[in-house]
């Protein structure tokens, strides 16, 4: 399709859209790298991952150590400003299993990086970036003027690096059905905490030579947790994931409960993004269903959950089940007294079966957990004492 450019003289030349990889010999993936890495207010991040305000481009051809010796190159590495790892690959399509195979090695690069340390990624960078810096992320970062301290930064990115929650994004140019298929299904079935995205940059040239490039992003897929169910004879049950057409039917029918559920999930993903752990080892927490969140814990307590029910409760606790349930569960009584000094609020303790074990144990919100923001302030806080009381007091009794 055609696009005009207004000229000097009030008037408008002719713009063709020109494939990147054909427009010139010189403009192949080397030159496309480069030309996101110089101007990285091309890239549409605020499109592929709202919330974030820009992209910190760090290096070019990151070295990537597979097993058995062999390297691969991540094209681009960057990071948000909020401190959220992206991997960038770049692909001028040239054929349909150079697309297809794209998604799998950028998705390859995010596996192999989950299994770095911090530490790891700060000795690789200053490889790559030839610099004796003893953390060179944050030099390239606060350079930058990026908003976190070198502190927050670090815990950031380390947590980011054990859950492999990074954002990958494939840009390239002509993005074809294909591939959105493969996202598509990426989307519906991939339990990663990674999100995957696909940009695509149109260049528009003109007689004289001018040239425009336009970024968009024709999908992108969300974060999903997959869960597989099995049936008695252990064999896995699908579970149709929702559609968009189920929810616009869904709020066709009740409009107002549509609303409800968005305004929920909007509350819990904040939540989310928002919590930060002192814990260095605490992943982040991860939305559940309508009304909770979850905080992944160590064993036998799996998980903490945060919540808020219509009656107007809310509040946070765990459950703890079977025998090393029942042995958690008498030492933690045995300490509640401490344990409650510690976090600043009063336990509520509850055995709820004794055959097989089952109790819980939390906190309850005192007052409405509908005014949003005092409630939020509220989770945060007592949510990062719990998880950092709990911890310590798991590894006493290890």
């Amino acid at each position: 399709m055609p696009a005009l450019l207004s000229t000097s003289d009030h008037g408008y030349s002719a713009l063709t859209r020109i494939p990147l990889g054909e427009a010139n010999k010189d403009r192949q993936e080397k030159w496309f790298q480069e030309l996101l890495f110089q101007n990285p207010s091309i890239i549409p991040i605020s499109d592929v991952h709202p919330g974030s305000t820009g992209f910190i481009p760090i290096c070019r051809e990151l070295t990537i150590q597979k097993s058995g010796g062999a390297s691969v190159y991540l094209d681009l590495f960057g990071i948000t400003p909020e401190g959220k790892l992206v991997l960038i690959e770049c692909k001028l399509w040239r054929n349909p299993q150079a697309r297809r195979e794209v998604v799998a090695q950028a998705l390859e690069y995010a596996s192999l990086l989950r299994n770095w340390s911090y530490s790891d990624l700060s000795v690789r960078l200053q490889t790559t970036l030839g610099t004796n810096s003893g953390n060179p992320l944050f030099d390239k970062y606060r350079k930058a003027d990026g908003p976190l301290s070198e502190e927050a930064l670090h815990d950031r990115v380390a947590r980011g690096l054990r859950s492999g929650d990074f954002l990958v994004i494939i840009a390239g140019d002509g993005i074809r059905e294909d591939v959105l298929a493969i996202a598509e299904h990426l989307n519906q079935n991939s339990g990663m905490a990674t999100s995957l995205a696909l940009a695509e940059f149109q260049m528009f040239m003109g007689g004289a030579g001018e040239t425009v490039i336009i970024p968009h992003v024709p999908v992108r897929t969300d974060v999903l947790t997959h869960r597989v169910y099995l049936g008695q004879g252990g064999e896995p049950i699908t579970i149709e994931a929702d559609s968009e057409q189920n929810a616009r039917t869904e709020a066709a029918i009740d409009p107002e409960g549509a609303k409800r559920r968005e305004t929920d999930a909007a509350f819990w993903q904040a939540f989310c993004e928002q919590l930060e752990f002192e814990h260095p080892e605490q992943p982040a927490a991860r939305r559940g269903g309508f009304g909770w969140a979850k905080i992944p814990m160590p064993e036998p307590i799996t998980w903490i959950t945060a919540y808020r029910t219509a009656k107007g409760t809310g509040g946070l606790f765990f459950r703890l089940k079977g025998e090393d349930g029942l042995i958690v569960f008498e030492e933690l009584t045995a300490a509640q007294d401490q344990l409650e000094t510690e976090i600043g609020l009063k336990l509520s303790v509850k055995v709820e079966k004794t055959d097989p074990f089952e109790a819980s144990v939390g906190f309850d919100y005192p007052a409405n957990p509908f005014d949003d923001e005092i409630f939020m302030s509220w989770l945060k806080e007592n949510a990062n004492r719990f998880v950092s009381s709990l911890r310590l007091f798991l590894a006493q009794i290890a």
